[in-house]
């Protein structure tokens, strides 16, 4: 993982902030390279609430005055990182109260956003990426996988690391299911699930988080506590051969209709996992998913509705919980 030193130019003290990485290997004139009405550098990238590295700050002093407006409008940056630094560069960050950091080399950032390690955080003296962990959730026909795809892609044409991947996640585990090998009874159901899952975090997800990457999941441990907890397991308990499973840094249930959902699946050409289409057992995880909803564990989108919708309304709740601007990359 790489992590470059950082050198505090400004007295803003911050704890930690995290966000979107935007690098810029020139100088820039606030005045005349930044588009004081939408905050756009260059007429390519937008600088709200991004972490804006650029070789330095050049050109007329009403630049900073430039960056201040900006502040005042909601449009910029959460922070400054600059390889030269003067007076212009200094003033911006200072009236607009704007962390502003040195870095020896910008061509050492640039190396972050060539590996796709787009979403990053400062902290302790150091810019480090930042991977996060989006769980997509949801009963049988929800439409999991292609939301996750299309987000996956989206990511990815924004220039992030990306990668997709689901649960049960080794065919070993999955195999047990589809085949009926066992006669599984509700604890064995579970404890098969979650000895897949733990691997899958330490082997797969974990790994990928640390480089930077965002990790877009089909199911997490809301499933095993929706669906396994339909069966009369203590929900308690679920929660407690878990509890050492990283939390999402987003977690959203797509909500639709259990027998809706079950003739979408018998549609689908890449349907799996029969062993759990039953209506009567999915409409006991659709209450337990609805209750996880309304407690905040899980944000909840309407999956009844077109699909570019439940995208847009699912890019909305990423965005919200990242602190991002993901809209196919328009912005």
């Amino acid at each position: 993982m790489i992590e470059v030193p950082l050198h505090p130019v400004t007295e803003a003290t911050i704890a930690k902030v995290c966000g979107r990485l935007i690098t810029y290997d020139g100088l820039i004139s606030p005045l005349g390279d930044i588009d004081a009405t939408t905050g756009r550098l260059k007429n390519t990238f937008t600088i709200k609430n991004r972490i804006v590295a650029v070789k330095g700050f050049t050109g007329s002093t009403v630049g900073p005055y430039i960056i201040y407006s900006l502040k005042k409008r909601g449009l910029a940056p959460k922070a400054l990182i600059v390889e030269q630094v003067d007076v212009n560069a200094v003033t911006s960050a200072v009236i607009s109260d704007i962390p502003l950091f040195k870095v020896d080399k910008i061509s050492d950032i640039e190396k972050l956003n060539e590996e796709g390690s787009a979403l990053v955080c400062i902290e302790s003296g150091k810019l480090k990426p930042r991977g996060a962990l989006i769980a997509i959730e949801g009963v049988d026909g929800a439409g999991k996988t292609t939301v996750s795809k299309h987000l996956l892609e989206i990511f990815r044409k924004c220039g992030f690391r990306a990668i997709y991947t689901y649960e049960p996640y080794y065919d070993s585990i999955r195999k047990i299911f589809e085949n009926k090998s066992m006669d599984l009874t509700p604890e064995s159901e579970a404890l098969l699930l979650v000895a897949d899952r733990y691997s899958h975090i330490s082997k797969v997800v974990k790994r990928e988080l640390e480089r930077g990457g965002i990790v877009i999941l089909d199911r997490y441990k809301y499933s095993t506590i929706a669906y396994q907890g339909a069966l009369g397991l203590p929900l308690e308990w679920l929660r407690e051969v878990q509890k050492y499973l990283p939390d999402p840094d987003v977690a959203v249930y797509l909500d639709i209709n259990p027998v809706e959902g079950l003739k979408r699946k018998l549609k689908s050409k890449e349907r799996t996992l029969t062993y759990f289409e039953n209506v009567e057992r999915i409409e006991k995880a659709r209450e337990i998913y609805l209750d996880m909803a309304s407690k905040g564990e899980l944000t909840l989108v309407d999956a009844s509705l077109e699909l570019p919708i439940v995208v847009e309304k699912v890019i909305e709740v990423v965005n919200g919980k990242l602190g991002l601007e993901i809209r196919e990359c328009s912005s």
